[in-house]
């Protein structure tokens, strides 16, 4: 299940924030993500933006990891976009 909403702090952000809730019930529990973004719902679609843009993004982040813990030390360039 997605859903969106939009959200502004009074003192700290300069304009409203677009949430998006993905829940979902898992054997035996309940996983709920939230994500806030500033991306327009007309560009990105609450569940699009989810799952292919946000999992990507962890997707990818998960191979950088397995990378240096097993097979190497180091990146190749000093920016993680880079690599």
């Amino acid at each position: 299940m997605f859903i969106e909403f939009f959200y502004q702090t009074h003192q700290t952000w300069s304009r409203h924030r677009r949430f998006v809730a993905h829940a979902e019930q898992l054997p035996g529990k309940e996983n709920s993500r939230y994500l806030v973004t500033s991306l327009p719902r007309s560009a990105w679609p609450t569940q699009e933006l989810y799952e292919q843009l946000y999992c990507a993004q962890g997707e990818m982040e998960n191979r950088i990891k397995e990378q240096l813990g097993l097979f190497s030390d180091r990146m190749n360039t000093e920016s993680l976009r880079s690599n």
